[in-house]
């Protein structure tokens, strides 16, 4: 009996997934849309986007300038040294690039809205578009750190949230409760409601364009009102 033998009684090779590694960001995306944005192709894009971002975002962070990028792109985040330090550079940065990827895959990419015709490169475009995510994940991260109360001198500098986060999310021993009270009363004594809202508003994080829309105020009002705050303040203690 003649036994077969050959290439031909082999089984075929076991093929993998879609090689998609050296590909072009044009094909790339191609093939990410033809993937109904699952699989290979789209673990390949996120992982194209999400390396530099990660590095990029986590050293503006430890460095500072993640401050200037972030308001330039109109989300101010108040300055905090400790966010500053590890791991929340590293945990900061890797939350709002999955926070991105996702609404990449289920919003951004599918309505179009990067143009490569436009001469920015899609990396550059994915970083900037974390900026919001990072201030969202950066005002959680600033809630959960420790309050503490500060001078009331600090109050007159932007960046200093101490006082009014313990407003926000007061301490559970009823000394402390009264103590930060005590505080905030004699910090805010001199200051209208509304003037109040925009200075508090400001120290939380919140840019100056949001609190315009929220109050319903132009953007130079709203400068004269935070102005108009701290200036009482300093007048109280002062006085």
């Amino acid at each position: 009996m003649t036994s077969i033998s050959g290439s031909a009684a082999d089984p075929p090779p076991s093929r993998g997934p879609y090689d998609v590694g050296d590909l072009p960001i044009p094909e790339l995306l191609d093939a990410v849309v033809a993937s109904g944005y699952e699989g290979h192709p789209w673990e390949e894009l996120a992982c194209r986007l999400a390396r530099p971002t990660l590095h990029d975002l986590r050293r503006s962070i430890e460095t500072g300038t993640i401050y200037g990028r972030c308001r330039r792109a109109g989300f101010s985040i108040p300055q905090r040294a400790e966010l500053q330090r590890h791991p929340f550079p590293e945990d900061i940065a890797g939350e709002a690039v999955g926070k991105c990827l996702e609404r990449f895959k289920t919003q951004v990419l599918p309505r179009g809205e990067w143009d490569h015709g436009l001469g920015v490169s899609i990396e550059t475009f994915f970083t900037s578009c974390c900026l919001s995510d990072i201030a969202n994940v950066w005002r959680a991260q600033l809630r959960q750190l420790p309050r503490y109360a500060i001078e009331l001198d600090a109050l007159d500098e932007p960046g200093q949230v101490g006082v009014l986060a313990l407003a926000a999310d007061s301490p559970a021993d009823p000394a402390r409760v009264v103590e930060c009270r005590d505080l905030i009363n004699r910090a805010f004594m001199q200051i209208n409601e509304q003037d109040k809202t925009a200075f508090v508003l400001e120290e939380q994080g919140w840019s100056k364009a949001e609190i315009a829309r929220y109050l319903g105020i132009k953007r130079a009002a709203l400068d004269t009102r935070i102005s108009r705050a701290r200036k009482a303040m300093q007048a109280r203690r002062t006085s």
